[in-house]
């Protein structure tokens, strides 16, 4: 039996479509269904059972799945071990990293990554959503979430700090707020958390206080919050990376300097995730320990993962 047929069916399951199977694999649909269905009349059974929405495995065809999925991986580690063997990594990755932390931080280490390995292409998507990242055909995803997703191979890069700030001008126009009571009465910049309010924890001497704030702008893009935070449309939380250099020229300002900022709904755990996989490719595993090691090793990476505490940025 042909493994290149046992790659299409792996596909089609996974992704629940021909249509994205095909992509997956750079194939056409109707070649995609036409192997299929060969498939299906060499072993005179229905494997996959086609619906309006989506295409779905048999019972017989998910006992095929978990062999030929196997067998797909097994040629995958095999065509690694072989491929190991020579002195240039190649390969193609693909890779999903947060918005803001992507360009800012990740982006060039993914460069630096190509610059070291020139056999390798690179895939990049930007993207703060967590992904199916079988589904979504991507090998690599770097997120901040409040806690590693179990169904994937997490491992922990950083800790993020979250700055509660506000520009000179806000402050002038209204006011910082010096107790957590106060943080509702004033105007608030953050990112979606599913409806029009958020839940904010908010720390001081070992006491945790929960506020419920309705903010006057929600925005997926964390650049687009700090601009209107500078321009003076509210105080808004982000990630002290982002704010790092407008907290040190004074054009944002620390509020609340007595708290620290615990964001349960966005998180502060920077993770690398995989999807399980016995047999990776070696590009991936390279890619996996490289970024590993520059969060470990420290540098300019580390420093953009500071707490303001230990950063010595003013407070306002």
């Amino acid at each position: 039996m042909d493994v290149k047929v046992l790659q299409v069916f792996v596909a089609i399951v996974d992704t629940g479509s021909m249509s994205q199977a095909a992509a997956r694999l750079d194939m056409t649909r109707s070649n995609v269904s036409r192997r299929i269905k060969q498939l299906e009349k060499d072993l005179r059974v229905q494997l996959l059972r086609r619906t309006t929405r989506k295409v779905e495995p048999t019972q017989v065809g998910w006992s095929f799945y978990e062999h030929a999925d196997r067998i797909t991986r097994e040629m995958a580690a095999l065509e690694s071990t072989v491929e190991d063997m020579g002195k240039t990594l190649k390969g193609h990755i693909r890779v999903s990293v947060p918005i803001g932390l992507g360009q800012m931080v990740l982006g060039d280490m993914l460069l630096e990554f190509c610059d070291a390995h020139p056999g390798v292409t690179l895939q990049l998507t930007f993207s703060n959503r967590v992904q199916d990242l079988v589904s979504e055909d991507i090998d690599v995803a770097i997120r901040v979430v409040p806690a590693p997703p179990e169904r994937y191979v997490s491992r922990e890069l950083a800790r993020l700090d979250w700055v509660v700030c506000a520009s000179p001008r806000y402050i002038a126009a209204k006011g910082a707020p010096y107790h957590h009571k106060e943080l509702p009465e004033h105007d608030f910049l953050a990112l979606p958390a599913g409806s029009h309010r958020v839940f904010l924890n908010l720390v001081r001497d070992r006491h945790q206080y929960a506020i419920e704030l309705e903010p006057k702008l929600q925005c997926v893009d964390m650049q687009f919050l700090k601009r209107g935070a500078i321009a003076g449309h509210g105080i808004a939380i982000l990630p002290y990376y982002l704010v790092r250099e407008e907290m040190k020229s004074g054009a944002l300002r620390r509020v609340l300097p007595d708290y620290d900022a615990d964001p349960d709904v966005w998180g502060r755990r920077l993770c690398l995730l995989t999807a399980p996989n016995l047999y990776p490719t070696r590009a991936v595993r390279v890619l996996t320990d490289y970024l590993q090691s520059q969060f470990a090793k420290g540098g300019a990476a580390e420093a953009l993962m500071r707490s303001v505490a230990r950063s010595g940025a003013p407070s306002g």
